[in-house]
């Protein structure tokens, strides 16, 4: 009997029941990668340049913290599914156009100069704006998609901004940008209007 029980124990452990009897592993996600754009800057501003490569770095960072995001520099790089872009301006309390959010963030300390604008393009199609209000895409005649998911916050940078401030702010506009690509680049569905659903009530 007791052999037997060694038996039974044997073969309980062995290998090829183990395998048999142990939960299948969980199927690992692909990698998705994201590319990123250098930086739009204005060239004749020395308080620009001196942001541009701590920013684009820590862009890059802030994305692969994520084990299923691999983020790259766009480089040479035809046609990435996934493009964040991003630009440089003058700090502003008003947004070009749209509706002004009343959220306004400043990443670092001292005054808020410049400010930050991004978005994000879907296999060449501008899908989402991150920033102030909406402007313009940051490169000319790009094709933008006929709804656009906003965020629309000041994301302003301290005139004494170091590089763990522009990490946080790095890591919001890839936040962002990460909650469309999430959705496959389409927009949050649209709210319906309380009046329409009075009138469905009523019907």
């Amino acid at each position: 009997m007791k052999k037997i029980g060694l038996l039974l124990t044997a073969l309980l452990l062995s290998p090829l029941t183990m395998a048999q009897t142990a939960p299948a592993a969980p199927k690992t996600q692909a990698t998705m990668t994201w590319y990123v754009a250098p930086i739009v800057i204005d060239e004749s501003s020395e308080a620009q340049k001196a942001l541009t490569k701590d920013f684009m770095a820590q862009m890059i960072k802030t994305i692969k913290i994520n084990e299923y995001q691999t983020g790259k520099a766009v480089g040479n790089t035809k046609k990435p599914k996934w493009l964040i872009r991003t630009k440089l301006i003058p700090a502003s309390n008003e947004p070009l156009t749209g509706k002004k959010h009343p959220q306004g963030l400043t990443y670092g300390k001292g005054n808020p100069t410049q400010e930050i604008i991004g978005e994000l393009l879907m296999n060449g199609t501008l899908v989402a704006h991150i920033g102030q209000g909406w402007r313009e895409p940051i490169v000319a005649n790009t094709p933008v998609a006929e709804r656009l998911s906003v965020a629309n916050y000041r994301y302003a940078v301290g005139d004494q901004a170091k590089s763990p401030d522009l990490e946080e702010l790095a890591a919001q506009i890839g936040f962002e940008a990460g909650k469309v690509i999430h959705r496959d680049g389409k927009p949050l569905p649209e709210k319906k209007k309380k009046k329409d659903q009075t009138d469905k009530d009523k019907g």
